[in-house]
Formats: structure tokens, sequence, C-alpha cells
């Protein structure tokens, strides 16, 4: 046993410098791509200073891996006017005062001297110029007036800004500078990734956690991957000893064939067939959604009146727990009894669940036949054969138990590509999972969710990969050493 708790140790280690490599590739990747994530969102003619202020909320206008320009700012003198340009002629944008902080959003250097980029944060208080305020509300931008007065030879307004949105230029001499070397793009992603911040999404809702869309997509992907799992192991599995066990006949043959045929087929393709006939010419099952309309089952805190009885800090998080098992609609209809939305899930998962399971099946069909031919001539089948055990028991019974071990990994590691994501299944049914949702959001070209949704995924692969490694050293002891 203290083999088994040496390999797991040593397996978890290796997966963490493993994760460290994905995350990281995932964010460089994302970022050398052409063109502006966040400009792609925009409609034609967004002003620049909207554009910015989108960049700046999303932390793309930081550095990218080593922050040398400076982190903070604060401010010196007693009153300081901030400009919309890096230029003592343009605009007034801000009235600043001594000892106000702001993030620097970028520096520059022309004929005037050097200069700062300064953001205001949420919930800002202070004074701005009456353009600045006509353009908050142009972009919708909540503000609310608290006083005006004439200052510094300008008018300007007091106001509360909640969600931010503003940048200015200042001079870098008026201000005190803080270096954070560390306050950059990569660095920023790594501490959030560790506090499971996946960031916030531009499009179509934008400031929608992504973590939140990825916990309401993830039950319907996870629903999806458990019934086509058990399609494909049952089809899969029971072919291939079958063939194994007939080797030569007829039926060892079909199933070959078969085996090459259904994997050969766009999964897609093999999906809107089985749309047509079951779907449009018998009309026995739907074609696309979750579940029916109106037929959505109730919440467990619903069905069980919960919310007024689980209160608290502990009371809320045990509320949203249960909330988020109720989006597994299979297990929430058999929870609070409801029948009739349990037919209807289930239904809905049939076409998705069989073109997915038929399609991976063909794979362990040939996998298991392999490992069953080997396993079939080993001497210890060839015993139980002399000893009079019927054929059945020695083929699914001792040959296929010992035949397993490769088929378990390749299983794990399908149902974790699976819970990844089936985007071409889940698009073909309009299936509202987690496959659906990255191909939705990069059509949108919302770089957070793509971004998050992929990290979550390697995360998923990952994940199982260490599982199935544990289970397999489990069940094998010799690959422990």
């Amino acid at each position: 046993m203290s083999s088994l708790r040496a390999y797991i140790v040593t397996r978890i280690l290796l997966t963490i410098p493993m994760l460290f490599v994905l995350v990281s590739l995932v964010f460089l990747i994302l970022r050398i791509m052409p063109g502006d994530p966040i400009r792609a969102t925009m409609r034609p003619g967004a002003p620049q200073e909207y554009v910015d202020s989108i960049r700046h909320a999303q932390g793309l206008d930081k550095p990218m891996f080593l922050n040398l320009r400076g982190s903070s700012a604060t401010v010196l003198p007693e009153q300081l006017i901030v400009r919309a340009e890096a230029s003592a002629d343009s605009e007034v944008t801000l009235l600043v005062e001594q000892g106000d902080r702001f993030d620097i959003s970028d520096r520059t250097r022309n004929e005037e001297g050097e200069w700062l980029r300064i953001a205001v944060d949420k919930d800002f208080e202070g004074w701005i110029s009456p353009e600045q305020q006509s353009w908050l509300r142009r972009v919708s931008r909540e503000v609310s007036t608290l006083e005006e007065a004439d200052m510094e030879g300008h008018h300007w307004l007091q106001v509360r800004i909640p969600e931010g949105g503003l940048e200015g230029w200042g001079s870098v001499e008026q201000f005190k500078v803080s270096i954070n070397i560390f306050d950059s793009q990569y660095f920023n992603y790594l501490w959030n990734l560790l506090r499971l911040d996946l960031g916030e999404s531009i499009a179509p809702v934008r400031g929608r956690p992504v973590i939140t869309d990825l916990a309401n997509k993830f039950p319907a992907t996870l629903e999806l991957s458990i019934f086509s799992m058990i399609i494909t192991v049952f089809i899969g599995i029971s072919t291939g000893a079958y063939a194994a066990h007939k080797r030569r006949s007829a039926a060892d043959y079909s199933f070959r064939i078969y085996s090459i045929f259904i994997y050969a087929l766009p999964v897609f393709w093999l999906g809107l067939m089985l749309q047509m006939l079951f779907g449009v010419k018998l009309g026995w099952l739907p074609v696309y959604a979750r579940i029916g309309t109106k037929m959505q089952p109730e919440t467990i805190v619903q069905a069980y009146n919960l919310g007024q009885k689980l209160t608290g800090p502990l009371g809320e998080k045990a509320i949203a727990f249960l909330n988020f098992i109720s989006n597994f609609y299979v297990f929430d209809s058999i929870v609070t009894r409801n029948w009739a939305s349990l037919a209807s899930a289930l239904k809905h998962l049939a076409l998705p669940s069989l073109t997915l399971g038929l399609y991976l099946s063909g794979v362990f069909t040939r996998l298991t036949r392999a490992n069953m031919l080997g396993t079939l001539q080993e001497d210890y089948i060839t015993a139980a054969r002399a000893r009079g055990i019927p054929e059945r028991v020695v083929v699914y019974k001792h040959a296929l138990k010992n035949a397993f071990i490769p088929i378990l990994t390749m299983l794990g590691l399908q149902f974790a590509l699976l819970m990844a994501g089936a985007v071409l299944t889940e698009t073909t049914f309009s299936w509202p999972g987690m496959g659906r949702f990255l191909a939705d959001r990069i059509e949108y070209r919302d770089f957070p969710s793509i971004q998050g949704g992929i990290v979550f995924f390697a995360l998923l692969v990952a994940g199982f990969s260490l599982l199935v490694d544990i289970v397999y050293a489990y069940l094998d002891p010799r690959i422990r050493y």
C-alpha cells in the first residue's frame, strides 16, 4: 500500500508542472493571435476612450510579463488637472487631489516630457469635466452628480461613478509611481487562476463572470458525457469481446468493419441522419434542446421549500450548491419526483447520447478485441478451459477482466475529452453545453470566456488523466515501480 501512496504523490507532483505548462501555453497562444479582442466585440466607430476603458477593466492594458512602467500612481500636488491626451494643450478630463491613487494604464514620452495615463477605479467619487459626464452617459455609464464648482480656470462636476471607466494623462513629475514588476497580465492571470477567478466576459453579456457561465453549462455536458459513455461501453466492449471470442468468423469481420465505418463517419453527419430518421421521419424523439418547453423541473430548493429553512452564510452556500445540482435535469427530476420532466429529459438525451456513443464505440470495439485476443492466448486461460470452466465464464469473466486495464485508461481519457465539450454534437443538437458555449464565444470573440473555457477544459483533462493513472496503479501493481 505504501508503494501506491508513493505513486499517487508522485503523479500529483508531476501534474502540477504539467498544468503550469498548459495554462501558460493557453495564455501565450491567445496573446499572440492576430486582432484586438476588445475592438472585435465593439461596433464600428466605437470611441477609443470606451475601448480603452474596457481594455483596462479586463487588465489587457498591463505589460505582458513584467511591469517596469509602474502599477499605480499617487498624486503629489494639492490639485492636478488630468487631460484627454498626453499634451498640456488637450482638453481636460479630471481634477484630482493630493493623495489620490490610480492604476497606471499606459506610459509614454513625447517632446513635452514623460506622461502617465491613469484610470479611475470602480465607485470613483471626484471631479470631472461636463464633457466627460456627457460621454459617460452616451456609453450608458451610471453617473450621479453631487455638486458643481469652478476651479483652476475650468468648470467641474463632482460625481460618483460606480463602474469607473474614465482615463486621463498627467505628467510623470506630478505623481509618485509605485512599481510592482509582477503586476502584469501573466502573473495576474496565474494569481486569478489560483483563486478560481476566470475573469469576466465582454460579449454578449459584459461583466458576467466566466466561472458562472461554465457552471451553468457544465451540467448539460456532464449528463451528455455520462449517457454517451454508457452507450459506448455497452456497444464497444460487448462487440469487441464477442469479436475476439469468435475470431475469424462472420461476426468478427462484421464488427471490425463496423468499427472502421462508424469511426470514419463525421459525427455531425451521423447526428443529422439520426435527427432525420428518429425525429423527422418517425417523430419518436426530439432533435434539439435539453428538455421540453415548460417541462423544466423545479429546483430542489423550490420543491422542498428550503429557501426559508437554510439561512445565514452557510445556508446561502448550501442553496447555491443545491441550485447547481438542480441543473442536472435527470438527477433533479428524480429527487423532486417529477416523472414527466424525467421522461422529457431522457428523450432529449437519447439522440445526442446515441450519436456520441455510436461514434466512440468503434474505437472500443477494436481496442477490446485487440486486448482480448492477447489475453485469450495466456496460459491461465488454457488452464481454465482444461479445468472445464464454461467458455462463457472464461471469456467474459476471466479474460475480459484482465484485458480491461488499457480499456479503462482509454475510457477515462475519452470521458475527459467529452467533458471538455463535444462541440460538433452539441451544435448539431442545440445542446446548451460547454462545447457549444465555447463555439459561441469564439464567434463573439469573447477573449476572457475563450481563455477561461480552454483553461477549464485543460484542467478537466489533466484531472481525469491523474484519476485514471491512480485507478490503473490500484488495479495493476506492476506499474507502481
